[in-house]
């Protein structure tokens, strides 16, 4: 139709590198072995038993969905959303076949792009590695997906209280020397948990898309199977409701909202678990209705604020934020912005030396630095900056908001699902509004002529 926008499709033809299949134009190879890897041992070593054809291929899938994610870059310019489709041989087509649209819709929900999946039959079953099957042990246990960050310190420290009762099963990211490891590991403060990293690496060109929404795919299939297998009652979403709800209310320019902890993500995803495995992995959210802020005001209230400082909240590489050789956070994007407001809602201080712009009090970002750093403030680190307090701020106006406000109105839609919109409303807006009363706090604490009470754009 004239005036519509052609998308062009993007196929990927999965295959082993023993195999070298036909491509026609326009399709390109997801090579297991070369574009994905697997470590097969780590990965039955991951699971405590040993896997079925069928779940050895859930494993395979999560990093050919990365690989295509990461592998086709957006054109902006262009729109946001892509076309991908995704050509997967299985031993049993007909098994998959059944849950193909509840995967296409929990990926083109969490991603914004349109998804086609196609399982073919395949002649010869995966290598799938055989070995001996070491027992997890007896117990109730939970999979918590494990960053080293604010949230699942937070988390870890509440599931301690509860030792007698849950043994957590830490999961990682990607580590050579810890893929598949699930031996006992100790805290400083002496309790022991289980940590397992997730063994499959992803392997793109030198310039991957940045974006890469199916980064929680991968993690949170990872978490479901170990769920599953290790017959654990629940994966525990560590996410406060700023992290898990704020990136999808304050959606950036044109792209699409990010859902990566989205009580409605994991809903979907869960459905597609259940459907696949004939056995439904429960996702649970308990800290969805808090600030992070608050978080941390329940941790000291109990005495389990402990080592939170040792927690990272800073994304940014720390090759270019450090401080005398040492790592540290940034201290001015989002994900510092929020840990320190937090901290200040909770009347608790970081160490001298914990952040690289540290003095927020300063009238400009350079003069924000830390006295002991000679490094200088780049355009970029403007822009980071820049960023983190919009996002804060612009977090902070959907509490003025009414109920029947559009963006509102579509959240609590999602976060309820059969749940009462007058339960779900009541909640989101009070989260909002706590946020709202914390960033104003933090901010009038350095008073108005701060860099960070500074006059800034919308987003």
């Amino acid at each position: 139709m004239k005036g519509e926008t052609f998308i062009p499709t993007h196929c990927f033809k999965v295959c082993s590198e023993n195999e070298n299949p036909r491509t026609r134009k326009g399709e390109a190879l997801c090579v297991i072995g070369r574009d994905v890897e697997i470590d097969a041992d780590a990965l039955e070593n991951y699971c405590f038993q040993l896997l079925s054809g069928k779940e050895y291929e859930l494993a395979l899938l999560a990093g050919v969905v990365a690989f295509a994610d990461r592998t086709v870059r957006r054109h902006h310019s262009e729109g946001w959303a892509r076309q991908i489709k995704i050509m997967m041989p299985v031993c049993h087509p007909h098994q998959w076949d059944a849950s193909k649209s509840a995967l296409v819709d929990l990926l083109q929900f969490l991603t914004g792009d349109y998804w086609q999946i196609e399982f073919t039959a395949r002649r010869a079953p995966w290598n799938v590695s055989r070995q001996e099957i070491l027992s997890l042990g007896s117990g109730r246990f939970v999979v918590v997906p494990y960053s080293n960050g604010l949230d699942s310190f937070a988390q870890a420290q509440i599931l301690k209280a509860k030792s007698g009762q849950l043994t957590p099963i830490r999961i990682t990211a990607w580590n050579k020397g810890l893929a598949g490891e699930r031996d006992w590991k100790i805290d400083p403060d002496g309790t022991k948990y289980r940590r397992i990293s997730i063994p499959v690496r992803v392997s793109t060109t030198n310039h991957p898309e940045p974006s890469y929404r199916t980064r929680s795919f991968l993690f949170y299939v990872f978490a479901g199977i170990a769920a599953h297998m290790a017959r654990a009652e629940a994966v525990i979403i560590p996410e406060n409701g700023q992290g898990s709800l704020g990136p999808s209310l304050v959606p950036m320019g044109a792209e699409s909202p990010q859902r990566g902890s989205h009580p409605a993500f994991t809903r979907k995803l869960s459905r597609f678990l259940g459907i696949l495995l004939s056995n439904p992995v429960c996702f649970e959210h308990p800290q969805l209705w808090r600030t992070k802020g608050e978080v941390l005001q329940l941790l000291k209230k109990e005495n389990l604020i402990e080592g939170w400082t040792t927690s990272s909240s800073c994304p940014r590489d720390h090759r270019d934020v450090s401080l005398n050789g040492r790592a540290v956070h940034c201290g001015v994007c989002a994900g510092c912005l929020l840990r320190r407001t937090a901290a200040f809602a909770a009347d608790l201080v970081e160490p001298e030396n914990s952040y690289l712009w540290t003095n927020l009090g300063a009238p400009t970002l350079q003069q924000a630095i830390h006295p002991g750093s000679d490094r200088l403030t780049r355009p970029n680190d403007t822009d980071i900056a820049n960023h983190g307090v919009l996002v804060m701020t612009e977090l902070a106006k959907r509490a003025e908001c009414a109920e029947e406000d559009p963006v509102i109105a579509q959240s609590a839609f999602e976060i309820a699902d059969g749940t009462s919109m007058d339960i779900v409303l009541p909640r989101l807006k009070r989260l909002l509004s706590a946020h709202k009363s914390e960033w104003a706090m933090f901010r009038s604490h350095f008073g108005p002529k701060a860099w960070i009470n500074s006059n800034f754009t919308s987003i």
